[in-house]
């Protein structure tokens, strides 16, 4: 029977790291990724070698969130933000909110809560207005996701086979009282509410389509 010390000092010898043919599996399962779906100017801009991080960045889809840059662009890698003076912080409470001071060691020696409303709301308009500003698309791949974008139609929806079928058992029944159709123990088996028929008699085309 082997020393329990000899044992351990086989298991600390091993080595984490992954061996080679795990390290070729792996590598075999990265060729066999499948492939990008999306929009051909995604797909064509698309740089395989790439992190989907490093990918984003370049083709300029990430927000405007400083990142350091060099070797490595991890996404946990952030510019720390600068602080805001105690003055500046307590005049942007929100209205309903308030802000905590403490001293140094901790206690609380202030609590600030901003009443004017007024006030609070202009500010909103104000931020609001500015979010609402067009923003300039920075490379040529955001240009035309947002042409593609604007130019995105609605999808039509239609009624399945089976649920035309059952929305005609019940207008064949009350005609156009939604109701009484929602109140069914029979024929309303899926519990459906009034609104939900209601919206599924109008996507079906409406009561005088059914009763054809």
């Amino acid at each position: 029977m082997a020393n329990p010390r000899q044992r351990n000092k086989a298991k600390s010898s091993r080595s984490h790291k992954p061996s080679l043919n795990a390290k070729r599996r792996m590598h075999q399962k990265l060729r066999k990724a499948p492939p990008l779906k999306g929009p051909e100017v995604l797909q064509e801009k698309w740089d395989k070698k790439k992190t989907v991080f490093q990918n984003y960045a370049a083709l300029g889809l990430l927000p405007s969130i400083p990142v350091p840059k060099g070797a490595s662009t991890s996404r946990s890698q952030r510019v720390k933000l600068p602080e805001v003076p105690a003055e500046i912080e307590a005049e942007n409470v929100k209205v309903g909110f308030g802000r905590i001071i403490r001293d140094e060691e901790g206690n609380v020696i202030d609590i600030i809560i901003d009443e004017d409303e007024q006030k609070q709301g202009e500010q909103i308009e104000v931020d609001v207005e500015k979010e609402m500003g067009p923003v300039e698309a920075k490379t040529e791949v955001v240009k035309r996701l947002e042409e593609l974008a604007a130019s995105a139609a609605p999808v039509k929806r239609h009624s399945s086979m089976s649920e035309r079928t059952w929305l005609q058992q019940l207008v064949d029944k009350y005609g156009d009282d939604t109701e009484k159709m929602a109140r069914d123990r029979k024929l309303n088996v899926w519990q459906k509410t009034e609104g939900e028929i209601k919206r599924m008699i109008k996507k079906a085309g409406g009561v005088q389509l059914l009763r054809k």
